[in-house]
């Protein structure tokens, strides 16, 4: 791979983005972390794995259009392209349908549907004019299956996945592909909520009897931003253990 493609994280300062940076920065590229309120974290982060190659922070609330709009400005800036986009950054907060605060559905949809939406509103213009893109948007197992308190948070992933397929038929003629990964339970990110009694639970869910290891994400976002993967698009690749067998 060429050394010098520069790829995006949008919540760079979390439990999947801490696992990502050290394995991306390895294969090659130069990485714009995004972060909100998280900067000690991140830079913690950053000393911690030692990158490779060159790393620049970006502070921005993907719930805001101008502050997306303002950060993109600076990315350019400060690097001359984005060649891959991983719209990582989400949130969930679980209530049953009819105890939902419309507060807490509006940030949920905000963030995990309206942020993608919106950074790929301002990064896609630059793909199209290099005729060369990889954006990678992070759904969930939920999207497909439903859980009992995440109605707000699978209606956002099912959008996203929505999203996607139609993002994917816009930009193909400019060498841009546009995919999903669908995370089962990861052993980092959101599971860290869930006390060790719900992990049990959930774990006896999953047909590997096993909550999914961060590599296998890696994995994933390299095969899927890799300049060879050129017919892949509109697709989601779930990593969930097994678990639709379930389903």
């Amino acid at each position: 791979m060429n050394k010098e493609k520069v790829l995006l994280l949008t919540g760079a300062s979390g439990g999947v983005g801490r696992s990502l940076i050290k394995g991306l920065s390895d294969a090659g590229y130069e990485l714009a972390l995004l972060y909100h309120d998280n900067f000690d974290e991140l830079t913690s982060i950053i000393q911690e794995v030692k990158p490779k190659n060159r790393i620049g922070l970006f502070k921005a609330d993907l719930r805001s259009e101008a502050a997306i709009k303002e950060m993109a400005a600076s990315v350019f800036t400060e690097f001359g392209r984005v060649d891959v986009l991983v719209n990582n950054a989400g949130t969930s907060h679980s209530a049953m349908c009819w105890k939902q605060e419309l507060s807490d559905w509006d940030n949920i949809i905000s963030l995990n549907l309206t942020a993608p939406f919106l950074m790929c509103k301002y990064f896609v213009p630059f793909m199209r004019a290099a005729a060369y893109g990889r954006i990678i948007n992070v759904s969930s197992v939920v999207a497909h299956i439903g859980m009992p308190g995440t109605t707000a948070y699978a209606a956002s992933k099912s959008g996203l996945e929505g999203f996607t397929r139609s993002l994917a038929k816009e930009v193909v003629n400019k060498n841009i592909t546009v995919n999903n990964l669908a995370y089962g339970y990861m052993d980092a990110g959101m599971i860290d909520v869930l006390n060790d009694e719900m992990k049990a639970i959930v774990r006896a869910m999953i047909p590997a009897n096993k909550f999914g290891p961060t590599d296998d994400i890696l994995s994933a976002i390299l095969y899927l931003a890799d300049e060879k993967s050129t017919y892949v698009t509109g697709q989601t690749l779930h990593l969930n253990g097994g678990l639709f067998m379930n389903s």
